[in-house]
């Protein structure tokens, strides 16, 4: 039985396809990055404008390695103007 590439994806599929959440896609949505498509009350995100939207984001060259989302490097923005 051949296999095939599914057209589209629930919403919280294609969150999880971008891990990302489910209100990160639908603000995609809106904003026109990716494209979604209902089908009575469903909503169905085309798998072909995830590839697209996943292709169009930077890549990522700063290989500073990151401590809870920050830079390890980077003092903190509330220590720097701090008298001693």
């Amino acid at each position: 039985m051949p296999t095939f590439e599914p057209l589209a994806l629930s919403p919280r599929d294609a969150a999880d396809c971008l891990s990302v959440s489910k209100r990160t896609v639908s603000n995609l949505i809106a904003a026109g990055k990716i494209e979604a498509r209902k089908n009575g009350t469903r909503t169905l995100v085309d798998v072909a404008s995830l590839k697209r939207y996943y292709a169009s984001l930077p890549l990522k060259i700063d290989h500073a390695p990151l401590v809870f989302g920050r830079r390890a490097h980077v003092v903190p923005c509330s220590r720097r103007n701090t008298r001693q």
